[in-house]
């Protein structure tokens, strides 16, 4: 392990042995110049690697070899140019490697000089020149296979993983940024192949690709249309910016990384808008920073060599880029998951919010349940308090009368008790679940419930298949029942129906349990039937639109079941679906 990491440095910093004594030069305008016309030409001059000319002249590069330097080993000199447009003197052949040209030297087989001829239609001409002894060279094809193969998995998985979660989540952040490493990988692929000088088309759109969708996850990823308007529209800027770049180097024949704007300072923009987001509280975006700093300075360097050092590669791009990105990917994966970690706290929170709203929203109803069934036996209170006054006034109370009042008066005193437990229980938070009846549940609401409905004239019907429990929170599901039985009264009393008449059926059907209820109301509107269960949705004048909805997380999430409606003849009907062998 430490063998192949000192070899990949080796790599990095990209060092030539001293085999090659000196590099020369020779400019000729003449595209058909030949390598033997000119090798006895006094012309040559010196130069230094890498060689580059933005030029659409012929170059003829001298290399002098050192037969001292070369002693009794094997060396390979290995050319980074576009092949197609490169000639060797005779004798001589290549030998393809991975992308790479290059000759075997030993003792049998040297040769004090190498000419070379390099020219590009394009007006750009560049040579890089590394020597390695065979063995090095094998284990650093070796080393570079590893590494660059641990940074496409590491680049696809990223793809992969968060491609997979859009499909399950439908979040834009995870498919702009699945998108954003896919063309990451495309860029990588490209520079291995050398073929963003062959097939400039393709990669410029590979390469725009990847900054559009780089700009869209950091948009959204910031969340910066909201957080911060400014930081949004520099993120638009850039993007912006880009695109006319690219359109300038059209026009003029630019090259990527060569004579367009740095793309460096594209990246600047990023982090510009993510520090003051940051500045904002937004803790998501310190890790963005992170990442997609990584980046940035990555680009800076490259940027750096390219634009001012000219001449000498510190870093090879190609093994810094293949370095750079997949740490990215991999920090970014940590902000991802750190923001996914206070989205769900946030959703939770949320849906406590709803939960609690959605609790004081029926205790304001069940206060109008509770008027009506206290109203009978307040009034039964009444006429016993005045038929012992009338007793009392006319000499007729005995000790049997006033026991008699007293026994009915108690009774009274008795239910409204009862009904106050009642209503107590349907408010009671248990944070354990419980085996419960769901016929003697149905049967609860129904008595909170009974007197309101005998107020408007509600026919309630019920069919109980067979006894049959279930297991889950009590309270939460007798909320769940009072909130759909309490809407299609509702809907009695806003239609005006005659005849209101509302189903309860609880039956088994293979493996579920299913609660059917149904109403003669007019049924749903089928242009709002598949928005009745989202949040804050209401048809009712001074409704909070959260019963439904919190009915259906109520079912789905702790009961493991489902809560759908549909429309039936000249009604409704809400079927609540439970798992027969629901566990805690």
């Amino acid at each position: 392990m430490i063998k192949y990491l000192i070899v990949f440095l080796l790599t990095l910093l990209s060092l030539n042995a001293s085999l090659i004594k000196q590099v020369e030069i020779l400019e000729r305008d003449d595209i058909n110049t030949k390598i033997k016309d000119i090798i006895d030409s006094p012309d040559f001059k010196k130069t230094v690697l890498p060689i580059k000319r933005k030029s659409d002249n012929v170059y003829f590069v001298k290399l002098t070899l050192d037969r001292e330097k070369l002693g009794d080993t094997n060396k390979i000199i290995e050319f980074s140019t576009r092949f197609d447009l490169l000639e060797l003197n005779e004798g001589l052949n290549f030998t393809k490697i991975n992308n790479h040209k290059i000759l075997n030297f030993d003792q049998k087989n040297f040769v004090e000089n190498i000419y070379l001829k390099l020219y590009d239609d394009e007006e750009l001409v560049k040579l890089d020149i590394n020597v390695y002894d065979k063995e090095e060279y094998l284990l650093h094809q070796i080393t570079i296979g590893k590494f660059f193969g641990i940074s496409y998995g590491i680049i696809f998985a990223a793809f992969l993983y968060y491609f997979a979660l859009y499909l399950f989540n439908r979040y834009k952040e995870y498919i702009y940024y699945s998108l954003t490493q896919f063309f990451v990988l495309c860029i990588l692929v490209f520079l291995i192949g050398n073929n963003f000088e062959n097939e400039q088309i393709l990669s410029d759109l590979i390469i725009s690709s990847f900054f559009v969708f780089s700009n869209l996850f950091t948009k959204e990823f910031l969340n910066s249309k909201k957080l911060s308007p400014i930081a949004n529209n520099l993120l638009s800027f850039s993007l912006a910016l880009y695109l006319v770049d690219m359109l300038i180097g059209y026009v003029f024949g630019y090259f990527f990384l060569e004579e367009n704007l740095p793309k460096a300072t594209l990246f600047i923009f990023y982090i510009i808008a993510a520090f003051m987001i940051y500045l904002k509280g937004y803790k998501p975006a310190f890790f963005y920073l992170l990442g997609w700093g990584v980046i940035t300075i990555g680009f800076l360097f490259v940027d750096f060599q390219y634009y001012i050092l000219e001449d000498h590669l510190l870093i090879h791009p190609l093994y810094l880029l293949h370095f750079i990105f997949p740490l990215e990917s991999l920090i970014l994966a940590f902000a991802l998951s750190y923001k996914m970690k206070l989205f769900e706290k946030e959703k939770e929170e949320q849906q406590q919010f709803l939960t609690y709203q959605s609790k004081l929203a029926s205790m304001g109803e069940m206060i109008g349940n509770i008027a009506h069934q206290w109203r009978q036996p307040l009034t039964h209170l009444s006429y016993i308090l005045m038929n012992l006054k009338t007793a009392y006034e006319k000499d007729k109370l005995t000790p049997e009368y006033f026991d008699k009042k007293s026994a009915l008066a108690n009774a009274q005193l008795s239910y409204l008790s009862n009904t106050i437990d009642d209503f107590r229980d349907f408010f009671k938070n248990t944070k354990q679940k419980e085996i419960f009846n769901i016929n003697e549940a149905i049967d609860e609401v129904i008595n909170l419930l009974k007197e309101s409905f005998k107020s408007y004239h509600i026919n309630l019907q019920c069919k109980y298949e067979k006894e049959i429990s279930t297991n889950g929170y009590k309270g939460e599901f007798l909320q769940v029942l009072f909130n759909i039985l309490n809407n299609a009264k509702d809907e009695f009393i806003k239609k005006g129906i005659e005849d209101p008449k509302i189903s309860i059926k609880l039956y088994q059907e293979k493996k579920r349990i299913i609660i059917d209820i149904s109403d003669n109301a007019g049924g749903i509107d089928t242009k709002i039937l598949d928005k009745i269960f989202e949040p804050y949705f209401t048809t009712k004048d001074k409704g909070l639109g959260i019963g439904l909805y919190m009915s259906k997380m109520i079912i789905e999430r702790n009961f493991e079941g489902k809560l759908e409606a549909d429309n039936i003849e000249n009604g409704a009907s809400f079927k609540i679906k439970l798992l027969m062998d629901s566990k805690p």
